[in-house]
């Protein structure tokens, strides 16, 4: 009984050995709406090919026999079909949406344990930096950025932002000031198993945070020496023109001397016109 329990073991394990090397692998592949599918058979057929069958959904596809089938291919891919029949390789132009489905291939009559599932994906759109926050300036602590782009058929996708070097990164980035001070562009660029676009560079230099709040103090402080010297203007102009250090009297010149000087007062001790005394009759 002890020794039919190891041999019994080692059955087992070879059976699930070979149960994972015959294991029937799908691999889902991608093609573009007017694209090129490339169906490989893997692994590489080791031996000479002398029968190549190819299905799609269970349905016969592309089919070759050496010496008597000629190659002969289902007429939903005629005319855009090329099968190489060395290796089994075979290449489908023109996909479009009803080519999606399951692809697998019989070599000499072995079925290959890799199939492929093809799947239709659009192309990527060129995407634009979009600006999200409110404000974003300067003296802003942070900004935020949106890599946007209509993505109708050609999610799931992968976005990258660069500063300095690509970044595998979110749809939106935040932009920290402090930390990301002196980067002049931030491009995004959109990927998918089929293609990928790179945005327009965004050009927006940060500047160092603390520079900015130096620069709106110079600002302040400017306005605010601005206007106390206005107000100084109006305290001197109201003490000359109406305050208690107003000048008195004004030198006027007399046009009827011909010298110019100033026309005094007439003096107290000047003679005196007579006063004319009316005459009185005598009685």
């Amino acid at each position: 009984m002890m020794g039919i329990l190891p041999g019994l073991c080692v059955l087992l394990l070879l059976a699930l050995l070979y149960v994972a090397v015959t294991e029937d692998t799908v691999t889902t592949v991608y093609f573009t709406d007017g694209g090129d599918l490339t169906l490989e058979v893997r692994p590489a057929f080791p031996g000479h090919i002398n029968d190549i069958l190819w299905k799609f959904n269970g349905n016969l596809l592309a089919d070759w026999v050496e010496n008597l089938v000629p190659l002969s291919y289902d007429p939903r891919i005629k005319g855009r079909e090329n099968l190489t029949i060395e290796t089994g390789q075979l290449i489908i132009n023109n996909m479009s949406k009803e080519d999606e489905g399951v692809y697998s291939v019989e070599i000499n009559d072995r079925v290959q344990s890799e199939s492929y599932q093809a799947k239709l994906f659009s192309k990527v759109q060129m995407p634009k930096v979009v600006e999200r926050t409110f404000t974003c300036e300067a003296e802003s602590e942070s900004c935020r950025f949106t890599c946007d782009s209509d993505t109708t058929g050609a999610e799931p996708i992968t976005y990258s932002w660069k500063k300095g070097e690509w970044e595998v990164s979110r749809k939106d980035i935040t932009i920290i000031i402090k930390d990301d001070s002196g980067v002049k562009t931030f491009p995004c660029m959109m990927e998918n198993p089929v293609s990928w676009e790179e945005s327009d560079p965004l050009y927006w230099e940060l500047k160092p945070y603390y520079s900015a709040a130096i620069w709106v103090g110079v600002f302040v402080g400017l306005r605010v020496l601005a206007g106390a010297v206005v107000v100084v203007g109006l305290v001197v102009a109201w003490i000359k023109k109406i305050g208690p250090f107003k000048k008195q009297g004004t030198n006027i010149t007399d046009p009827a001397h011909g010298n110019g000087q100033p026309t005094s007062p007439p003096s107290d001790s000047s003679p005196k016109t007579a006063e004319t005394v009316p005459l009185q009759d005598n009685p």
